[in-house]
């Protein structure tokens, strides 16, 4: 009997741990097994995340990096709120993650483009504020549904994205690659069937906040923007203000 109970405590203990580290390789968000197995990192895109790269960026985006940069836009808002410019891999990148931009739900963002509109994306959701951030940006309730089924049992996720993608006239075009959630890839007829509403809520979204996007083109290692923005935004990137 004793040893009976034996080989069952060990049966379970061994379906637990096979349970533990498949989670942990397929999660990427599982304590121990997670970054013993590697997976608790998000995909290395080969950027250059640094904040003398942020403010590159910010400066061509002609966001205020001085206080009478600041005043200048105060008295002609003008000089913000439409912009020309051309950021490269590593500006967006460094602007995406140290920005701190409130409600977004990304974090550690890295954006590498490619040639023809290519692009991949990488980094961790915060699935606490994915939901609102969705909202916000207008996405259906089906699109919503869908999203948060796949990540609900998690504080954070790790993620991996490609795709093409081009914008002109807020007319988002293009399509989705792949998806990975960890290292759980999202089924291809799942993406074919909401880039659409992707596509929707992200142009909606954008213009709900006010935003007008003449043009966005990527080619090999930038992107050229050509937009206006609602001043509104500029509390986002005060905090890269500096006296000098």
């Amino acid at each position: 009997m004793k040893k009976k109970l034996i080989i069952i405590a060990s049966v379970i203990v061994a379906l637990f741990l096979i349970i533990f580290f498949v989670a942990g390789y397929f999660l990427g968000n599982v304590p121990l097994a997670s970054k013993l197995l590697g997976t608790n990192k998000s995909k290395d895109l080969g950027v250059v995340i640094s904040v003398d790269n942020a403010y590159s960026g910010l400066k061509g985006m002609k966001c205020p990096l001085t206080p009478q940069q600041v005043t200048d836009i105060v008295n002609n808002p003008k000089i913000y709120t439409t912009v020309k410019t051309t950021l490269t891999s590593d500006e967006v990148s460094s602007i995406l993650a140290l920005g701190d931009i409130p409600g977004f739900p990304l974090r550690t963002t890295q954006i590498k483009f490619g040639p023809n509109g290519y692009l991949q994306a990488s980094g961790i959701i915060d699935t606490e504020k994915l939901q609102s951030f969705l909202k916000e940006m207008g996405a259906s309730s089906e699109v919503m549904d869908k999203v948060m089924g796949y990540v609900k049992n998690a504080k954070y996720l790790n993620f991996y994205a490609d795709g093409n993608l081009s914008i002109t006239n807020n007319r988002l075009s293009g399509d989705i690659g792949s998806v990975k959630i960890g290292n759980i890839s999202l089924p291809s007829d799942v993406l074919r069937n909401s880039e659409a509403n992707i596509a929707g809520a992200i142009t909606g979204g954008l213009n709900k906040q006010g935003y007008n996007i003449r043009k966005l083109t990527i080619s090999e290692g930038k992107a050229d923007v050509d937009m206006d923005r609602p001043l509104g935004s500029v509390q986002n990137w005060l905090k890269f203000v500096q006296d000098q």
